[in-house]
């Protein structure tokens, strides 16, 4: 049977099963729980007293409201919390209930619902109470193509380490929607994909560019994941230098301005599921390299807006978490001296530099179930340079 969650409620919503309570499902449930109080079993006896005949024990009735609740509202996964019951009249062998479960209030936060109960019988209300009943999730299971058909959103994907990311997110089975500023390059990487995908070539500098992707991304129905990889070139730019303010803007406007802008809007389509992840830099998690202050700043905020979004989205089932790679041999650390690359190596714990793929199975990790508990990480991919 289908399980619910706690965000597929809400105040108003109701459930009702009919029963009629049999002489044979009296006298057994009297043997099961050793309830033989004749005035339930012995029709002679009942007769003899004020009731007028055999009544059918309480809890029997309360029996089928479980049923109701396990069932139905909220239905597999539901637990009693509490459950306080009215009896108004009573149950007849040969009665017909109908029995009625009404949702008063919705607590996310402990994924509980409070319910009203209602039993009536000839447009006769026979009892009436109120329960508060806890959801319990199933954990899922991972499988191999968990990101099969999900749409995921990789900014940076003309780029190698994008790239990258987008190879390893096909293998999983994700439906691509790939961004880049090099139109050409976007193309030859989706040829070489076997999944579904799109390309966007997308100015990330220019907001009103950024909107009109999004609007046509989103036509075409809602996005799953959002991943961004994109970055900003790297200036070397004292952090006195008069220039260096326009540095500061440039990155600011890639790695906060736009991942922030398209976040807003992907999230809305995310309908108790999805996954958020920025690609950032383990220049954030040590001394800054001098010169690079413009880069390292607009890292640390987009740290700021990963956990402010871990924070408010997680109650909507929305994860969002960060990957800290640390220096690749890539295109873009081009002007990184080569002897600055291999001390790096030398000095890593693993012997050697971070390489894109290394980041892209991070991503396939951290977008998959398997991280589902994972919420406002930074994740150092460093091989054990950096132990934060």
């Amino acid at each position: 049977m289908q399980q619910t969650s706690i965000s597929d409620w809400k105040a108003g919503d109701s459930r009702s099963l009919d029963h009629t309570f049999s002489a044979a499902e009296l006298q057994a449930f009297a043997q099961l729980i050793g309830d033989i109080n004749p005035l339930h079993v012995d029709r002679a006896y009942a007769e003899r007293t004020a009731a007028g005949g055999p009544v059918v024990h309480g809890m029997l009735a309360a029996a089928f409201v479980s049923t109701l609740i396990g069932m139905q509202i909220p239905g597999p996964g539901a637990l009693w919390n509490s459950f306080q019951i009215n009896w108004r009249r009573m149950i007849r062998i040969g009665d017909t209930l109908r029995l009625e479960a009404r949702v008063t209030a919705v607590h996310e936060g402990s994924s509980t619902l409070d319910l009203d109960i209602r039993g009536v019988c000839n447009n006769e209300v026979y009892l009436d109470g109120k329960a508060r009943v806890m959801i319990m999730p199933q954990s899922e299971v991972s499988t191999a193509a968990e990101l099969a058909g999900k749409r995921i959103l990789v900014t940076g994907a003309s780029g190698v380490l994008g790239s990258s990311v987008c190879r390893s997110l096909a293998e999983a089975g994700a439906e691509l929607i790939l961004w880049g500023r090099d139109a050409a390059r976007l193309d030859e990487l989706k040829s070489t994909l076997d999944v579904p995908a799109t390309c966007h070539s997308v100015e990330l500098l220019d907001p009103a560019a950024i909107e009109s992707a999004l609007a046509q991304v989103l036509s075409a129905g809602p996005v799953y994941g959002f991943i961004h990889a994109a970055a900003a070139p790297i200036a070397p730019s004292a952090v006195d230098n008069a220039g260096n303010h326009a540095q500061l803007a440039m990155h600011w406007a890639v790695s906060v301005a736009a991942f922030n802008q398209i976040a807003q809007r992907v999230v809305e389509g995310m309908q108790n599921s999805g996954v958020i992840i920025a690609i950032l830099s383990d220049t954030i998690l040590d001394t800054p390299v001098p010169k690079t202050s413009a880069y390292v700043a607009a890292k640390l905020a987009a740290w700021g807006l990963v956990r402010a979004y871990a924070s408010e989205l997680g109650q909507k089932g929305v994860r969002c978490n960060a990957i800290s790679p640390s220096l690749m041999d890539t295109p873009y650390t081009r002007d990184t001296p080569i002897r600055m690359k291999q001390v790096k190596a030398a000095s890593n714990p693993m012997r050697r530099l971070c390489r894109p793929e290394d980041v892209a199975n991070a991503v396939v990790y951290l977008a998959g179930s398997g991280a589902g508990f994972i919420n406002g990480v930074n994740l150092p991919v460093t091989g054990g340079a950096s132990m934060p």
